[in-house]
């Protein structure tokens, strides 16, 4: 967590979307709290998927929700449930609205989609069910969606998803480069996966886009001294030009 606090405060994000946020109350932990802290931001957290997980080698009852965080006011917040299968339950979306500079809203929908490894049906239903959240709103200028959606980009997953939503890919947007990954244990061994992703939704009643520039990968790099990575998944950046 420390690694992470410390990677995030260069990196001087406005606004992250987390996924896997650890939480229990038994082990005085609260990872999206410790960020927003040392981030100076505020954030909003929906609590989920409840089972015991070891934390500092003992098993503690915890919690692993979705987290957003923002160095602008959020004024708005929305929970949804996602279609689920048993053993694998809790499935979430967490929508936020937040007030940019200029009197401007952006909606913000942050998902992590199941990742069981024979349920690519299950995150269709999962991804077009996001999509279908995002659409839904339309008072805000800018509506993105990110998340992990173990999902690569081509796959029926993403299909479902870019379509239902009319989205586009901001990592494309704004020029990343390829090949993308984000999968820290794969990129180890010389893969790259990339599951995690950033979406925009076109304008409200367009069918335009907001820019974007400097897209890449970020949260890759080992601490010099322990050889830790920050996660288990490097972070997808971007940044969206406010017009």
């Amino acid at each position: 967590m420390q690694i992470l606090a410390k990677q995030l405060q260069a990196l001087k994000p406005d606004i992250i979307a987390c996924q896997e946020c650890f939480y229990s109350k038994k082990a005085n932990a609260d990872t999206l709290k410790y960020l927003a802290e040392n981030l100076n931001m505020n954030y909003s957290f929906l609590p989920g998927r409840f089972k015991k997980r070891l934390f500092e080698e003992k098993w503690v009852d915890s919690l692993s929700g979705l987290g957003i965080l923002s160095i602008f006011p959020i004024t708005a917040e929305r929970h949804y449930d996602l279609p689920v299968v048993p053993g694998d339950e809790d499935r979430k979306a967490l929508q936020t609205e937040i007030d940019l500079p200029g009197s401007t809203k952006l909606c913000l929908t942050n998902t992590h989609l199941t990742h069981l490894g024979n349920a690519s049906g299950l995150r269709t239903k999962q991804a077009g069910a996001v999509a279908g959240i995002a659409s839904a709103n339309t008072s805000c200028r800018y509506n993105l969606v990110c998340g992990d959606f173990n999902s690569v980009i081509g796959s029926e997953e993403m299909i479902t998803f870019i379509r239902s939503a009319s989205a586009i890919d901001c990592y494309w947007a704004g020029n990343g480069t390829e090949p993308r990954y984000s999968m820290t244990d794969a990129y180890k061994n010389g893969k790259f996966y990339c599951v995690d992703h950033i979406f925009v939704l076109p304008y409200p009643g367009k069918n335009s886009y907001p820019e974007f520039i400097n897209s890449g990968i970020v949260l890759n790099i080992a601490d010099e001294v322990t050889g830790l990575y920050p996660s288990d998944h490097f972070g997808i950046s971007t940044t969206i030009v406010i017009d």
